[in-house]
């Protein structure tokens, strides 16, 4: 008895356990959700089938499904925003959103997030055009211009191993319609997105891919700082099942239709039916085999012979090449052509004809010396020629091969568009598609075979150019007009040095050429020259100046490696580099301020008002004479970077839109690149980068508060806001003054520090 009740106890205390561990399990929504209301996620926008937009422009994929499901059972409104991967890591960067997804895992990342359990893997291949072979690592890819996507993780894994040549895109999709136009011929991306859009555009038979590079691992990630909302997005998922993650997973990849153990036992069934039937026709064959037995073969030769020709008529009628039967004697036997205008000459002007009386005496003597070596080896023979065609030049590949005792057969296949490409790829690895010009691929050619030359090099020459203050220029202007800049040094260079020189961008902003037979007067003439053109384009053409540094290093007997005498005239053109860097740079920032006086009608006379009104406040606070003429500095030179920002944002009349707006708030990054150049501004430049935080931390681009916002642009804030509200902006007339000390009081504390505001708000009292 006590022994049955033993067990009957223990049975109820497991049967609580059970009800009361599943009293938990069941509980699909955790509390700690009401805490949060809202999640904003960004993300990538182009990587199928993870996310990606549908002819509509939505947004669809397994991570777009998986997010709704986090939705619904936590109660948590999700809005996602997809973008390309540059800008929606520079968006996470900035705090606009809460959880960036579509992340890989790296060091540099993990001091700025704090990322998630992976959620899945993504292998990353070499991708390569099917005619280049010898692509496998990437230390093969040190030749060749790779096309990756901005922000992409693969960048710098490249980096990191040396790979610097890079074409980069936007998205994944248009790194894919440029290799379908033959403008990337090698891209590394993800393997995803990269075969879901070659199936999509056809070209899956044009390229082929390596093995992959590194795996890499999809995480969800939050701003560091922030464990409470990881652990909310963590728990969120974790209340979807394995389930409903397979559904997802199997609407978006798609599974096998037919299980692979019934494809196994209907392959055994098969052979098991075929043996029985093979049995059955033996065992009858048998029976009547003294009957049938002529018969049967006969018939079964016809058969034999009449599927083979079929074959073998298929076979041609498939093949793109034309097929010829020669004789020992190099006569036209039979030809087989599906299209008659591939042909040299028509049929009936050849057959029975000899090659010598078709082709020219140099290809014919090529063809017969070919049977002949055929005849002799048993080896198959290829040769390659060229013929015109209607006008045209055609490249043919010709493949002969023994018929019987005394015929041969023909191949031949026209490769015209297969040594195009190869001489376009050619061409790309050796020139550089902006300016027209020589690569460094072909320099460095060029260099070995000088180097390898058994002749005297006396007279040979090396010169070395470098575009100053390129940087600047693309930072401020935009890459486009840094491109600009490029083309017209590569063109001044070709109109100044002679024809047959070697010109070559080896670099960003860098250009060797190679000269033979030329003396130091030559170049230094040629040097006065270039100077004169950039003179001539700066005053007739170029807003910004720009100036070309140049070295030189003429051949000497003790060069036997001429790397160092490349070496001694990049020294050359660096010493007068460091001659002009800084007047160059403090040029351009005293033209870019003149371009944006120009262009911007806002700061006519605005920087003159924030001068006297912030000297005004800060001798209120007690700043010394020094202090006062920074701040009158950053008075005048705090909009600089708006020079970056496009006349359509600027001058719109109406309210920014989203993206607008973020456009607009580059310009205190762009100022602070510009302030970093010049010696005159560049302790300013941090002010000139915050000077529009908020006291309550809502302000850009770091999202500083109170006091950690430096003090000269907590008073440029407030002297900067007023003189806005008195003048006339594109989006509105001025206010009174009364209503600008209104606004102004009615945000201290919020936008503005509330005792500036109140020091401020006495001093314009007294002016009144």
């Amino acid at each position: 008895m006590n022994t049955f009740m033993k067990k009957f106890l223990l049975l109820c205390t497991l049967i609580i356990s059970l009800l009361f561990s599943c009293s938990f399990t069941f509980n699909t929504k955790s509390t700690s959700y009401k805490k949060i209301d809202k999640i904003k996620v960004v993300m990538d926008d182009n990587y199928p089938p993870y996310v990606f937009k549908d002819s509509s422009g939505n947004l669809q994929g397994i991570i777009i499904d998986q997010w709704k499901l986090f939705e619904n059972r936590t109660g948590i409104k999700v809005e996602i925003y997809a973008t390309n991967w540059d800008k929606a890591q520079i968006f996470m960067e900035r705090g606009t959103f809460d959880v960036i997804d579509t992340i890989f895992f790296n060091e540099k990342r993990a001091k700025m997030y704090n990322f998630s359990k992976p959620y899945a893997k993504i292998e990353v291949p070499i991708f390569f055009n099917k005619n280049i072979s010898g692509i496998n690592s990437v230390e093969t890819l040190k030749s060749f211009a790779v096309a990756v996507k901005k922000g992409d993780y693969s960048v710098n894994f490249l980096k990191e191993k040396g790979i610097t040549d890079f074409h980069e895109y936007d998205s994944y999709k248009s790194m894919i319609i440029a290799a379908k136009n033959k403008e990337a011929i090698v891209f590394v991306m993800d393997k995803p997105p990269a075969l879901y859009y070659m199936y999509k555009m056809k070209i899956e038979n044009n390229f082929k891919y390596s093995d992959s590079l590194y795996t890499g691992e999809f995480h969800r990630a939050v701003r560091k700082g922030n464990p409470e909302l990881l652990k909310v997005i963590e728990d969120g998922f974790s209340l979807i099942s394995n389930r409903e993650y397979k559904e997802i997973d199997r609407k978006w990849i798609g599974t096998s239709p037919i299980n692979p153990e019934f494809i196994y036992y209907m392959i055994i069934m098969l052979i098991a039916i075929i043996s029985i039937t093979l049995l059955l026709i033996f065992w009858n064959r048998m029976l009547n085999k003294n009957v049938k037995e002529k018969t049967s073969e006969l018939t079964k030769l016809i058969k034999e012979l009449s599927t083979s020709e079929n074959r073998i008529r298929a076979l041609f009628k498939a093949l793109p090449d034309m097929v010829f039967v020669i004789n020992l004697d190099g006569i036209f036997l039979d030809y087989h052509s599906e299209n008659t205008q591939d042909l040299y000459v028509h049929s009936n002007k050849f057959i029975g004809k000899s090659i010598s009386d078709i082709f020219p005496d140099e290809l014919s003597d090529r063809f017969i010396q070919c049977i002949t070596v055929l005849f002799e080896t048993g080896k198959t023979q290829v040769e390659e020629y060229s013929l015109d065609i209607h006008g045209e030049l055609h490249h043919f590949e010709a493949r002969l091969v023994q018929c019987d005792a005394d015929s041969v057969m023909g191949i031949v296949r026209d490769i015209t568009e297969r040594k195009k490409s190869e001489a376009h790829i050619y061409k790309m690895s050796m020139h550089d598609n902006l300016t027209g010009l020589n690569n460094r691929n072909y320099f460095e050619n060029e260099l070995k075979r000088y180097q390898n030359s058994t002749g005297n090099l006396y007279g040979f020459a090396m010169v070395i150019c470098d575009l100053d203050g390129l940087k600047l220029v693309n930072d401020t202007l935009g890459h486009s007009v840094g491109d600009e800049y490029l083309c017209t040094v590569a063109n001044i260079l070709r109109s100044c040095f002679r024809k047959h020189d070697v010109i070559a961008r080896i670099g960003g902003d860098e250009f060797g050429i190679l000269m033979n037979n030329t003396s130091q007067e030559e170049i230094e003439k040629i040097k006065i020259n270039i100077n004169k053109n950039i003179e001539h384009v700066n005053h007739t053409n170029k807003l910004v100046p720009f100036s070309i540094s140049f070295g030189y290093e003429m051949y000497k007997e003790k060069y036997k490696d001429l790397g160092k005498m490349f070496k001694e005239a990049d020294n050359y053109m660096y010493r007068e580099k460091l001659h002009h860097h800084q007047s160059t740079k403090s040029e351009i920032v005293q033209v870019l301020m003149k371009m944006l006086e120009a262009r911007d009608f806002i700061t006519e006379g605005h920087g003159e008002r924030l001068q006297k009104l912030a000297t005004k406040l800060a001798k209120s606070v007690g700043m010394s004479a020094n202090e006062i003429k920074d701040i009158s500095l950053l008075g005048q030179f705090h909009d600089i970077g708006k020079v970056g920002i496009s006349d359509a944002i600027l001058f719109k009349p109406g309210k920014l839109n989203e993206e607008e707006a973020s456009e607009m708030k580059k310009h205190t990054e762009i100022g602070y690149r510009i302030a970093q150049s010049s010696p005159d501004l560049m302790h300013i430049s941090d002010w000139i980068f915050k000077h529009h935080e908020w006291w309550n931390g809502q302000g850009y681009p770091l999202g500083l508060k109170g006091e950690d916002i430096p003090i000269q642009c907590r008073i440029l804030s407030i002297v900067d806001a007023y003189d806005a509200i008195i003048n006339d902006r594109p989006y509105r007339k001025a206010l009174k003054k009364e209503t600008a000390i209104a606004e102004i009081k009615q945000c201290a504390s919020i936008q503005f520090d509330p005792m500036l505001v109140d020091k401020f708000i006495d001093i314009l009292n007294k002016d009144l």
